[in-house]
């Protein structure tokens, strides 16, 4: 992939995640008005396929960022798959998760920690299905490689809100 395309897929996902935490802090200040307005299952999809978007973007970044040579790319690129079919099964899930979003508010502490712990489960599964992946890629970097994506928390990386997903 050349540099322009990973610029504009970083562009691209930075620019849906800024549109989408726009209409979150215009809601967030109006939410009497808002309410009546947002069309709740648009408003749904967005936030799924902005995760998607964003997730695309932060793997384009430190991809630039890694200037990775002709032996690491693979790894790279083996790790990356695997990210980024996680955040499309994850969107997927998301979207399934929209016809039932007006009954949140009436389920039990039983079924709300049910879905919590089915999401965990989820979640440990991505990062089980990540590991040999990212180890191989890992063990793969150079030192100052492997700082730039250790410090990945501070810029949009691997570390940032718990991982890449």
């Amino acid at each position: 992939m050349s540099l322009r395309k990973m610029f504009l897929s970083a562009c691209v996902g930075g620019a849906l995640f800024a549109g989408g935490a726009a209409s979150h802090a215009l809601a967030a200040d109006h939410p009497h008005e808002m309410a009546g307005k947002i069309d709740m299952a648009a408003w749904h999809k967005q936030m799924c396929t902005d995760r998607y978007a964003h997730n695309v973007g932060r793997v384009a970044y430190i991809e630039a960022k890694l200037s990775l040579n002709d032996t690491q790319r693979p790894l790279f690129d083996g790790w990356k798959q695997t990210v980024l079919d996680t955040a499309k099964s994850r969107e997927s899930s998301c979207m399934a998760r929209q016809p039932h979003m007006g009954e949140q508010h009436g389920h039990s502490v039983i079924e709300r920690q049910a879905r919590m712990q089915d999401m965990l489960q989820h979640r440990l599964a991505d990062l089980t299905a990540e590991q040999p992946s990212l180890k191989a890629l890992y063990d793969s970097l150079t030192p100052e490689q492997r700082q730039v994506f250790d410090r990945g928390d501070r810029m949009g990386g691997p570390q940032s809100h718990g991982g890449w997903h």
